[in-house]
């Protein structure tokens, strides 16, 4: 019976690495060509007041709207679902806590949101969307050029 202590080790081994945990950094990277990496702007319909997203490809976002500045980290999968949204996931690091363009405060660094973004065939604007379904969304955000 070789195959136990083999079996044994094995096991020891996979339990050891998970232990250690991601190497470098526990915020998930996306490639850099997802659609989703770049920045975006939205202004407020009869509004001057602009809302901006500064999104990374390290997991990072940083936004600003009205007073509002926030950073957060966020992971997205590399295709949509079936009804061509992608499940966009944001955990806020840091806020100032001011209002934003529409005069709301939001959640308080730590808590996740979860949204789903939607992407023009051109990949040159998207709306962000509370479900899977155009019902509940603002937008459209534009791509910056650059």
């Amino acid at each position: 019976m070789q195959k136990l202590p083999l079996l044994a080790a094995l096991l020891c081994s996979l339990a050891t690495a998970q232990a250690a945990g991601p190497a470098i950094s526990e915020v998930p990277a996306v490639p850099a060509q997802h659609p989703l990496v770049g920045t975006w702007t939205w202004t407020l319909p009869g509004k001057s007041c602009t809302e901006t997203w500064q999104v990374r490809a390290d997991g990072t976002r940083l936004g600003t709207s009205g007073e509002e500045t926030t950073q957060a980290d966020y992971d997205i999968p590399p295709i949509p679902g079936l009804l061509g949204f992608y499940k966009l996931v944001e955990t806020v690091t840091q806020s100032n806590g001011k209002r934003d363009c529409s005069g709301d405060l939001h959640e308080t660094t730590g808590n996740s949101v979860t949204q789903f973004i939607q992407f023009s065939p051109k990949r040159d604007q998207l709306v962000v969307c509370r479900a899977e379904s155009l019902k509940a969304c603002y937008g459209p955000l534009k791509r910056v050029p650059g």
